[in-house]
């Protein structure tokens, strides 16, 4: 395995574990919300992570 590609593997992991402790802290979105958000970070690696900061941080109407 060369360095490069694991360095940004790890790097990776260390931002999509950061988003979900976020996701599972954040008091504005339910069970239901929360388990989408992690799947989209799960599924969309970085992007995920992205958009999460972006747009799931805010508030929702309840």
């Amino acid at each position: 395995m060369e360095p490069i590609s694991f360095t940004f593997g790890v790097v990776g992991l260390i931002i999509f574990i950061v988003t979900v402790v976020s996701i599972v802290k954040n008091p504005n979105h339910g069970g239901v919300g929360k388990f989408v958000w992690i799947l989209v970070a799960f599924f969309l690696s970085i992007l995920g992570s992205i958009l999460w900061l972006i747009f799931g941080r805010g508030r929702v109407s309840k």
